[in-house]
């Protein structure tokens, strides 16, 4: 007897392992009560929202999700690097009944006159990446949700933060991109490059979720030198204010 497929038929559902882990926690997925948004916060991003104590752990939901402590429909997580690995940390907390999801990360600036310590909000990346085509987007820009990414603008805005929004550029491998690849997407109008947000904006898009990003700019490409930010005030500044701005939003 055989069994027959369909060329693109999916033989796995992320909502069976999602149901399946949250069991074995103790948890039942069609009755826990998840925020609405969650915000993917990059490395040291996360771990200075942790130390502000303003959430407490939920769910093993894509990793360790927090709840905020005075507004239950608002979560943080810990994002994971790279594009595929943050399309599968997307279709767990989507399974999970999570509806927009929010990137906070770091990005290398491309354009000249950018600064360390620069915050974009960007409307979409080019894809530089495989998640998109596997999840049948063969095209080189994908979008993130205009309707959310103009909420994240008046947010920046309300707080008195200087930012730029534009497009970015997402990259899988980043240690390889070339001085002509900068070059082409400065040409194309990309603010920064960074590696998550095609995977996030690519499954988002996939499952009808809301999505979008907010990058920091830690370091800045340039013909002959890489300007690495780390350990700068203005870096430092930078993250702490985006810290700030999402707990204050919370409050409202």
């Amino acid at each position: 007897m055989s069994i027959h497929f369909e060329k693109n038929e999916v033989l796995t559902t992320p909502k069976k392992l999602v149901a399946k882990e949250l069991k074995n926690a103790g948890f039942d997925i069609d009755t826990i009560k998840v925020p609405t948004r969650v915000y993917l916060l990059a490395d040291s991003l996360y771990d200075i929202m942790l130390s502000k104590n303003c959430g407490t752990y939920q769910y093993p939901l894509g990793g360790d999700l927090f709840v905020f402590n005075n507004n239950n429909s608002v979560g943080f997580i810990k994002g994971a690097m790279c594009s595929p690995a943050i399309a599968t940390q997307a279709e767990d907390l989507i399974a999970g009944g999570v509806k927009e999801l929010i990137h906070i990360g770091f990005a290398g600036g491309l354009q000249q006159d950018m600064n360390v310590g620069d915050i974009v909000l960007t409307d979409g990346a080019y894809n530089d990446t495989a998640v998109a085509r596997l999840y049948g987007f063969d095209c080189d820009f994908i979008e993130s949700t205009k309707s959310l990414t103009d909420e994240l603008q008046d947010l920046l805005a309300n707080c008195a933060m200087d930012y730029r929004r534009g497009k970015h550029w997402t990259t899988d491998a980043g240690y390889m991109e070339t001085y002509g690849q900068v070059v082409e997407h400065r040409n194309n109008g990309a603010l920064c490059v960074e590696m998550e947000g095609i995977g996030l904006f690519t499954v988002a898009n996939y499952r009808k979720c809301r999505a979008s990003a907010i990058y920091v700019i830690s370091d800045i490409l340039a013909k002959d030198d890489w300007s690495l930010g780390w350990g700068q005030n203005a870096l430092d500044t930078a993250i702490n204010k985006i810290i700030d701005t999402i707990i204050l939003s919370t409050q409202k």
